[in-house]
């Protein structure tokens, strides 16, 4: 059986609630992580998890509302479905078409901040990936005034517009791509230069895991199956496109939740660019074994874009086994510590 528009919007629709779902429980985690810090909560981090919610559940709103009047508004009307899903500068899709756009600018700066802040605020480098997203401002912007323009029965496949929207999904795959690498070169630098310090164990395929996921690569890969089936004119387009905008709030908001436990990079809070990787460090620490007094060690390892800088404090008490688990308490308290600034470029 042949994918119509009708049925690709029909399961699309289905897909966005189900991710929705999925989406409110961990929006919910990721407000209660940042309510409950030790510290003031950084404002782009909260920000961003705010209009992550606010454009996403109106998103959702709208589609639903969609797919209720092409289904029972004329039932009269023989292919009702596929006459108001051809029509496509409806203020139903318009607004739709604004609310996406806003959640893909959203993720957007978050990722490219994320970048700046663990880069330690270097502009040098963040100026590709910011010049990326203004094209990708004005191109959300070019997208949203010919989507009003386009004429009943267009082939949105074959239009301009169809041209605008695989620009603007290669212009934000480019940027995420480029943000996604330079936070993974920066992570894998910073766990050579902890390396010597941290107990042997692990292979190096669970460590890039976690990299992979917090780097928002799994917003690049739906991008590319967006573009694909853009450019091969299938409505199955609409199916991801419907449900893009709930995923992208599941994957950032757990960054957001990594980020504001302290367990990830990139919380500009932390003052100078500092980011904090306690957790992901085993130290070799025994009850009962106690340091000389002495100056604290440190380590410096240059590279090639941007240095860190890992200053290491032990203290170790009679009854200190393991880092606590809370990091925001646990750095605090008298138990081993670890802390990592990223210096400019």
């Amino acid at each position: 059986m042949a994918l119509t528009t009708p049925k690709a919007e029909l399961i699309g629709v289905f897909m966005e609630s189900l991710a929705y779902g999925v989406y409110l429980m961990v929006f919910s985690q990721c407000m209660s992580v940042l309510r409950n810090r030790q510290s003031r909560p950084s404002d782009y981090l909260v920000g961003t998890a705010i209009s992550l919610f606010i454009f996403i559940t109106a998103h959702v709103a709208v589609d639903i509302l969609r797919n209720i009047q092409a289904f029972t508004t004329d039932e009269a009307e023989p292919n009702y479905p596929t006459i108001y899903y051809g029509t496509f500068d409806t203020w139903q899709n318009i607004l739709k078409t604004v609310l996406y756009v806003a959640v893909t600018l959203v993720s957007d700066a978050f990722i490219l901040y994320r970048s700046f802040i663990v880069w330690g605020r270097s502009y040098l480098i963040s100026t590709f990936p910011f010049l990326l997203f203004i094209a990708d401002i004005a191109m959300g912007v070019l997208l949203v005034y010919t989507l009003s323009r386009v004429v009943p029965g267009e082939n949105v496949f074959a239009d301009a517009l169809s041209v605008r929207v695989k620009i603007f999904y290669s212009n934000t795959l480019a940027m995420n791509v480029v943000c996604t690498s330079l936070i993974a070169f920066k992570i894998l630098n910073i766990q050579k230069a902890i390396t010597p310090f941290a107990k042997s164990g692990g292979d190096q395929v669970s460590r890039l895991v976690p990299i992979i996921v917090e780097s928002a690569s799994v917003y690049s890969i739906l991008l590319m199956v967006m573009i694909g089936t853009c450019a091969s004119g299938s409505p199955a387009m609409f199916i991801v496109l419907n449900s893009i905008s709930p995923i992208i709030g599941i994957v950032f908001s757990s960054v957001i939740v990594r980020v504001g436990l302290g367990v990830s990079h990139g919380d500009s809070h932390r003052a100078n660019g500092t980011v904090s990787s306690a957790r992901n460090v085993q130290w070799m620490t025994r009850v009962g074994s106690r340091l000389p007094n002495s100056e604290p060690p440190i380590y410096a390892a240059p590279f090639p874009y941007g240095g860190v800088q890992v200053s290491l404090q032990q203290t170790v008490h009679t009854h200190a086994d393991t880092l606590p688990d809370d990091i925001e308490n646990g750095i605090s308290s008298s138990h081993t510590k670890g802390s990592f600034s990223a210096l400019s470029v």
